[in-house]
């Protein structure tokens, strides 16, 4: 009788069970397959992200910004100083991409001999329409509480690379249709991850020349001084730097792919050739005006003194 029982209640069990555990069993997986949907849908939403580079178009200089101050303008208000602009598209509650970006920015320009402000101008753009001033603000004091330490007194730097600071940078926010006016012209493509509601976006920043067309990029989120000095250079047409500075160009090529400068080999042969010719142009002249003998001196009888 004892066996009979058991034998009920394990079946009872068995047929039970999965009436109990039903509902764990969900529409949505939740095994490795799970990660497998979300890294598709993740890598759909990315190859709608990029930078589709548009070199010598021209942004749109009415389409209507705020600053972080509250106050309004436009990119034509911010070229009208007549200097090159370095666009930096970055929305500030990003977590992580758009703070490196902004803090490449800031560790390359502060050796670079161009001042903010002064020679060209920082603009923030913020490709988030939720945005507000208050939100561009807080993000500019943050910086400014890391950034903004003046250099120490008798420091070599002093007077030289003396913009160690963001205080000169226009942080600005703007409403849908300037944010598709601008990122359209510049070939700026991000979407937003219905997910977590973050934006999926490019590491990118772009040169405007004081007209307001389409210099250069450069890519990626790490910016060398170099770089950025010769950046700036060629986005104001050789406007600002010096002649040692507008000749650094004649043996670098730009790759608008890369968003990088690479030493072009065929003008440094031909730059080499150039000096050769010169070099012996300079011989060839100086050999026959300054190498010539006097007129009324004649060279020493050798016979004679043998």
């Amino acid at each position: 009788m004892r066996g009979w029982v058991t034998l009920l209640v394990a079946a009872w069990v068995a047929i039970a069970a999965p009436a109990q555990d039903a509902p764990a069993i969900s529409a949505v997986p939740r095994g490795p397959g799970d990660l497998d949907v979300k890294e598709d849908q993740y890598s759909k939403l990315r190859e709608k992200v990029g930078i589709d580079q548009r070199l010598g178009e021209k942004v749109p200089l009415d389409a209507p910004l705020m600053t972080h101050d509250g106050g309004s303008t436009t990119l034509g208000k911010l070229l009208s100083k007549g200097k090159p602009v370095l666009l930096v598209p970055a929305y500030y509650r990003c977590r992580q991409q758009c703070n490196v970006v902004l803090m490449g920015i800031f560790d390359g320009l502060k050796r670079v001999k161009f001042k903010p402000g002064t020679d060209f101008e920082v603009v923030v753009f913020s490709f988030d329409e939720e945005e507000s001033p208050e939100i561009a603000a807080r993000k500019r004091d943050e910086l400014m509480q890391v950034t903004g330490r003046p250099l120490k007194q008798n420091s070599v730097l002093q007077g030289v690379y003396d913009h160690r600071t963001v205080a000169e940078w226009n942080f600005t926010v703007a409403g849908k249709a300037a944010i598709d006016q601008i990122c359209e012209s510049i070939g700026y493509k991000f979407v937003r991850d219905p997910g977590n509601h973050e934006l999926l976006h490019p590491a990118g920043v772009v040169f405007l020349t004081p007209e307001g067309v389409i210099s250069h990029y450069r890519m990626g989120m790490n910016y060398a001084p170099w770089d950025l000095e010769k950046d700036l250079q060629l986005a104001s047409d050789n406007g600002i730097g010096n002649l040692v500075d507008k000749l650094g160009f004649v043996c670098m090529k730009y790759d608008p792919h890369s968003g990088r400068y690479s030493v072009h080999v065929m003008r440094l042969i031909q730059a080499g050739a150039v000096v050769t010719i010169l070099a012996l142009g300079g011989f060839i002249f100086g050999n026959r005006f300054f190498g010539r003998p006097k007129a009324g001196l004649s060279l020493p009888d050798l016979e004679g003194t043998r």
